[in-house]
């Protein structure tokens, strides 16, 4: 069986992977690499973990997925200490990150899979053998047996026909925004935290990211701003926006930031889920059509690979 899986997040890798066992199985994704929100972006000499910034294990099977990877070598303990301001709360469970880039585990799978990067799909095409993926050039790839999209649930919505059983659970999910500020400098920061958590919008999270485990870059530390405040200013200027969490970051820290070597932007329009689906995946199989995702349980990088491992287990079963 030939399967089509789109996006190649950490939810589209464990089920690419768990699914080519048996069937032959083709990612694609839009980005220049593998990780979705657990990506890496490096400029020069400095690194970014511009996504989700640790993660933690609350199930049997993602803590036994957590000790097979952090016997390799991928998985470590971050942070120790994190500063808190206003009425900001952090959990008390175990927090751990990749390594050396938050992007490591989803590389380690990519290598074990058919992975096509730079391919945006736009629409599905279904023919009497298959479906075809339909690339943002009108390029036709297929045809396959079954086609699941890992995208955040409004990008599934939109490649996934009006006739997917799962359109009205797609249509009930919220997602919202967030921006990664990134800061790149010549010199140490000397901060007494590994990361800052503001209950103060516009900020929600500041990261030594240079400090994180074998981060061998130059000092780099990443802003990040509540989701609450990315949603109501996501179209704003790239460029305001900038300087407004650089400012009230400098203010929060009371650290001069003007003296940033590199500086770069990025907006997640989709990076946490207010109201996720409340089932593991959805799947019509009268279409051969499936969709799963962080989306489909809440926000968290567990809730992604629970997803996909939901759908893998049901598809095997």
């Amino acid at each position: 069986m030939k399967i089509a899986i789109i996006g190649a997040g950490l939810s589209g890798l464990v089920l690419a992977t768990r699914l080519s066992l048996r069937h032959q199985v083709t990612v694609f994704e839009k980005a220049r690499g593998p990780g979705g929100r657990m990506s890496t972006r490096r400029a020069n000499r400095f690194g970014f973990d511009h996504g989700a910034q640790y993660f933690t294990a609350e199930s049997d099977a993602f803590k036994r997925f957590i000790e097979t990877y952090r016997a390799e070598g991928l998985i470590e303990i971050w942070p120790e200490t994190i500063s808190l301001y206003g009425d900001a709360k952090v959990s008390s469970k175990t927090k751990w990150v990749a390594a050396p880039g938050m992007n490591a585990i989803c590389k380690a799978f990519a290598k074990q899979v058919e992975l096509q990067t730079g391919f945006h799909v736009e629409a599905l095409e279904r023919e009497p053998s298959g479906w075809r993926v339909i690339d943002k050039m009108g390029s036709h790839v297929g045809p396959f047996d079954w086609v699941i999209s890992t995208a955040p649930a409004p990008q599934s919505a939109a490649v996934l026909p009006d006739t997917f059983s799962g359109q009205e659970a797609l249509a009930r999910v919220r997602m919202s925004g967030c921006f990664s500020l990134m800061l790149g400098f010549d010199k140490p920061l000397n901060l007494p935290w590994d990361a800052y958590k503001s209950g103060d919008p516009p900020i929600g999270w500041i990261t030594l990211n240079s400090d994180k485990p074998r981060r061998n870059n130059d000092p780099s530390l990443l802003i990040q701003s509540s989701n609450e405040w990315a949603e109501t200013y996501l179209e704003g200027d790239p460029d305001d926006i900038s300087k407004i969490l650089l400012d009230a970051a400098a203010d929060l820290i009371e650290q001069d930031l003007s003296d940033a070597v590199h500086q770069s932007l990025h907006r997640w329009r989709y990076a946490a889920t207010p109201q996720p689906a409340g089932v593991p995946f959805l799947m019509d199989e009268d279409l051969n059509l499936a969709a799963c995702g962080d989306w489909c349980l809440g926000s968290k990088i567990e809730s992604a690979f629970l997803s996909a491992d939901a759908l893998a287990r049901a598809w095997t079963a």
